[in-house]
């Protein structure tokens, strides 16, 4: 059976209000676009400055920003990616990604990811980006999303038990960021049923 998404740059998926210190803000969901590479290269940079909590801690430069971008445009195009960003104002404020394994025995399971900018958490930003790559993602045929988030983040954990991800099991001090050890809990959601 093939997957019925059609990507599109810049295709719009959803639209949405959301409210902060009193005034109502428009946010976008939307594929990505070719022309967006400087700013999600700008967006992913701030994530890594404000969080603790991603996998990588030093900052992305734009020759390898570029070398990523190119290769997940050509994923997306071969159906085994998805990713859609959140934008206010023509801001990139969050993004999602949903994508197939690479080992021919798990291409019915897919690793989910999603960052939001600090300033837009909490607004239920997050809960729509998941719950558009998710719709995606088993349109894509993914029968299983897993993920692994640090055991500190309870702000993740959160969203991905209100998503419907489970627990699998955790590694004991899987994550260590300069000194600090935390565990590396990690889940899964079946979206075949």
């Amino acid at each position: 059976m093939k997957s019925k998404i059609k990507f599109k740059e810049g295709k719009i998926i959803d639209t949405f209000f959301v409210e902060k210190e009193g005034k109502k803000m428009p946010i976008i969901i939307r594929y990505p676009k070719k022309s967006d590479l400087n700013n999600i290269w700008k967006f992913y940079n701030k994530v890594i400055k404000e969080t603790p909590f991603l996998a990588r801690m030093t900052s992305v430069g734009m020759k390898e920003e570029k070398k990523w971008f190119t290769k997940i445009f050509d994923d997306i195009k071969k159906k085994k990616y998805i990713y859609l960003i959140a934008e206010h104002d023509g801001k990139i404020i969050g993004s999602t990604t949903a994508g197939k394994k690479f080992s021919e025995v798990e291409q019915h399971v897919g690793s989910y990811g999603i960052s939001i900018l600090q300033w837009y958490a909490g607004l239920g930003i997050g809960t729509r980006l998941s719950e558009n790559i998710l719709r995606l993602a088993k349109e894509m045929k993914i029968e299983i999303l897993e993920l692994s988030v640090y055991s500190e983040n309870k702000i993740a954990q959160g969203l991905y038990k209100k998503m419907g991800f489970k627990i699998a099991g955790k590694v004991p001090h899987g994550i260590k960021r300069g000194k600090k050890y935390m565990d590396n809990i990690f889940m899964y959601k079946v979206l075949k049923k």
